[in-house]
C-alpha cells in the first residue's frame, strides 16, 4: 500500500500532468483528512517546502485552499509568512475568505510582519475580504509601530483602488500628524489617480499642517503637491507661501514643488 507522501506526490503529478483537476484533487485531500487530518497536514507542510519536481507551492496551497478543510488552517497560516511571494498572496487571500474573527486577527497581526511582501499580502486580503478591513488597515497607517510597516498598509490601501485613495485622504486632513507621514509618501507614487477633488483636499492638509507649524508634515505633502504637477496650477500662492518659510527644506521642498507645477 502506498504511504500518504506517496499519495500525495503522486496526486499532485497528476494535476501537473493534467490528468487530475485541481477539484478532484482537493476531494482526495479531504478524504486522507478525514483518514488521518494530522498526518495530512504535516505532509502537506512538507511539500509546499519541498514540493515534487516541476510542482509549484502555489500549487498546492491553492488545492489546499480549494479543499476548504479546518484541518489545513495552519498550513494557510504559516503559507502566510512563505517566503515565495505568490504562496504568501494565495495564503492571504484564502484566510480572508474564512471569514472568521480568528483569520482576521491573524491577519492584523502580520501588518507588523517583518517581510514586506508578508505585511501587503496581509493588507490586501483585510482590505478585500473584510467589510471592516479598510478601517482595519487604515487605523494601522494611524499606528504608532515602525513607518516602514504603516507605509506598507498605506501602499496597500493605494493599490486598493478609489475606496483606498479616500481613505488616506481622510487621514491627511484629520489635523492629526500621526499617519500623514505615511499617507502623504503613498498619495506621492498615485498622484496620476487624484482628481480635482482630492487636490483640493491635499491642500487643505498643507494649509492645515502650516497653521500648525507642523513641519515633518508640510515637506511630506509637499513632495505630494510636486507629484501631482499641473493638476496642481491654480495653487501657486499656497506654495509660493511655504516657499517663503525660514526652515530650509521647507523651502527648498516648495521651490521644487513650484518648478513641477509651473509650465
Amino acid at each position: 500500500m502506498s504511504s500518504l507522501k506517496e499519495k500525495l506526490n503522486n496526486m499532485f503529478l497528476k494535476v501537473v500532468a493534467g490528468t487530475v483537476t485541481r477539484e478532484e484533487g482537493a476531494m482526495l485531500l479531504n478524504h486522507l483528512a478525514k483518514e488521518d487530518p494530522s498526518g495530512t497536514a504535516e505532509e502537506l507542510s512538507l511539500l509546499v517546502d519541498t514540493p515534487p519536481q516541476g510542482v509549484y507551492p502555489k500549487t498546492i496551497l491553492h488545492m489546499v485552499a480549494l479543499a476548504r478543510n479546518k484541518a489545513f488552517y495552519e498550513l494557510m497560516v504559516a503559507g502566510l509568512v512563505n517566503r515565495d511571494e505568490e504562496v504568501s498572496m494565495m495564503s492571504a487571500q484564502e484566510l480572508a475568505r474564512i471569514k472568521s474573527f480568528e483569520a482576521r486577527n491573524i491577519l492584523a497581526e502580520h501588518l507588523n510582519h517583518h517581510s514586506l511582501h508578508v505585511r501587503k499580502a496581509s493588507a490586501s486580503a483585510l482590505i478585500n475580504g473584510f467589510p471592516e478591513g479598510l478601517d482595519a488597515v487604515r487605523r494601522h497607517v494611524l499606528g504608532d509601530c515602525e513607518p516602514e510597516y504603516r507605509l506598507s498598509s498605506a501602499q496597500a490601501l493605494v493599490e486598493s483602488g478609489r475606496k483606498g485613495v479616500e481613505s488616506l485622504l481622510s487621514v491627511l486632513v484629520s489635523g492629526s500628524p500621526e499617519g500623514l507621514d505615511v499617507a502623504a509618501d503613498a498619495l506621492a507614487y498615485s498622484a496620476e489617480e487624484l482628481g480635482a477633488a482630492d487636490v483640493q483636499k491635499v491642500f487643505e492638509a498643507l494649509t492645515n499642517a502650516g497653521d500648525r507649524e507642523d513641519h515633518a508634515s508640510v515637506i511630506g505633502l509637499l513632495r505630494v503637491v510636486a507629484a501631482l504637477k499641473d493638476k496642481a496650477r491654480g495653487f501657486e500662492g499656497f506654495i509660493q507661501a511655504f516657499a517663503d518659510s525660514p526652515l530650509e527644506q521647507v523651502r527648498s521642498e516648495a521651490t521644487s514643488a513650484l518648478q513641477k507645477v509651473r509650465p
